[in-house]
């Protein structure tokens, strides 16, 4: 594939043996990597020579309160792959964050490996911090209903899956391109503000405009005022919505319900 391909994990990537893989692949790779409980000295060393550069938020700008420094000298890496660069990063933690017993002089120390050669450290601090995203769509995934198996069966649980990956990339081109500018653009569907709810667990529903809270914009059956007679609704049956349920815990079945 060519150093045109870069594969972004965190921690749970940097090991020997993932990264001599993503080597003999010829990719670029950042990933997570642990710092040494020895490595104390080295950061006072960092802070002694002043080797410390300024990070970039996400619009490009210096950061207020984080700094990278390159750290690849400073530690035995004859066991990793050829031409792994160690980048390290300090910042100030956010109110109420407990620090580490690695941590230094009350600032959060991180660090990670890449075998990229060219780039400012800011620039590539930046880019492997983006991976965020990732875990970005790891919740909305778990909110749209990656959280539970609904179903009882393992083939109706595959065919759920698929309805949550497909919901889950729609949601994903929705904010890519309609919501450019929207508040909402890289936000949870949850905090949308469209008043819609999710169904509630053990319960799935297919009454798409009934789980909106919102009242509907145009005329319509459902802007109509309920007529009644005292011994039930006056709609014909044929004409009442209907309502799919699955009842887990009674009889794990698909149920028709007629209101």
């Amino acid at each position: 594939p060519g150093r045109s391909v870069l594969v972004r994990a965190d921690g749970a990537g940097g090991t020997h043996e993932f990264l001599s893989w993503l080597t003999g692949q010829r990719v670029q790779y950042s990933v997570g990597f642990t710092l040494p409980d020895t490595f104390t000295t080295e950061l006072t060393l960092l802070d002694k020579e002043k080797l410390w550069q300024a990070a970039y938020d996400g619009d490009g700008q210096i950061r207020d309160g984080a700094f990278v420094a390159e750290a690849t000298g400073l530690l035995n890496l004859g066991s990793w792959p050829a031409g792994m660069r160690v980048i390290v990063g300090k910042e100030r933690p956010h109110p109420g964050a407990q620090l580490r017993i690695t941590d230094h002089d009350g600032n959060r120390v991180t660090a990670f490996a890449t075998n990229t050669t060219s780039g400012q450290l800011a620039d590539l601090e930046l880019r492997h911090r983006r991976r965020a995203r990732c875990e970005d769509r790891i919740r909305i995934a778990k909110d749209t209903g990656l959280r539970n198996l609904p179903l009882h069966d393992f083939d109706q649980n595959r065919i759920w899956l698929a309805i949550v990956a497909l919901a889950v990339e729609l949601t994903a081109w929705l904010q890519m391109l309609a919501l450019v500018d929207h508040p909402h653009a890289g936000g949870n569907p949850n905090d949308s503000g469209s008043g819609c709810s999710r169904s509630q667990p053990g319960s799935l529903t297919t009454a798409g405009p009934a789980a909106c809270t919102s009242p509907p914009t145009r005329p319509g059956p459902h802007s109509s005022p309920k007529q009644s007679t005292g011994s039930g609704s006056s709609q014909h049956p044929a004409e009442r919505p209907t309502e799919r349920t699955y009842n887990q815990k009674a009889t794990g079945q698909w149920t028709r319900r007629t209101e």
